[in-house]
């Protein structure tokens, strides 16, 4: 295979095809909700996550002074408003409303959860490192939910409106097309 030389400003997006989230924060009475998808598990015990926000956004300061936060994963029919979530600020849009999606409340902190989404995973702040131009922030889960028909240790992936919505970079998005257990696959014989 001929392999060609790319420009380093798209370099992540050869690793950037993981899930996108609607990261939600609140502090006092101002709340927001933004899309992410620089974002990763970090460890099992504690469960711990990673999120990568530009200190510019207005949910780096929300996290900041809260101490918490909420990845909501959104699937293929929330793509219009995973872009307005990415493409306006909260600081002078209510995006809930833009987005026409719908805050409710958590199991466990004080930040609205999607209702629209088909997961959430609520986090308390543990840690936040500067990482060049982004804060990465580190959360341990404190709850976590899906839906039901959706989720069984992993994606079920059988059913279109269930399946998490994927960023590929700029506006390019993918769903998962098939779940392919590693056993069922046969090892070449050395």
């Amino acid at each position: 295979m001929k392999k060609v030389e790319i420009p380093l400003s798209q370099a992540l997006r050869l690793i950037n095809a993981g899930g996108v989230v609607l990261v939600t924060s609140r502090y006092k009475d101002r709340e927001n909700v933004m899309s992410a998808s620089w974002v990763t598990p970090l460890s099992f015990s504690p469960p711990l996550v990673g999120v990568a926000i530009h200190p510019a956004r207005f949910t780096h300061d929300l996290i900041k002074k809260s101490e918490q936060f909420a990845l909501n994963i959104p699937n293929i029919s929330l793509l219009k408003a995973v872009e307005i979530c990415g493409t306006y600020s909260g600081r002078d849009t209510d995006k809930f409303a833009k987005a026409h999606i719908t805050p409710v409340d958590a199991l466990e902190i004080d930040v609205p959860l999607v209702e629209e989404c088909i997961g959430h995973i609520e986090c308390v702040l543990t840690d936040a490192f500067t990482t060049g131009d982004h804060t990465l922030f580190v959360g341990q889960v404190v709850a976590a939910t899906v839906v039901e028909e959706a989720f069984d240790r992993v994606w079920k992936l059988e059913d279109e409106e269930l399946k998490p919505l994927h960023h590929l970079g700029g506006d390019f998005y993918a769903v998962l097309a098939k779940l392919i257990p590693a056993s069922q696959v046969e090892q070449e014989e050395e």
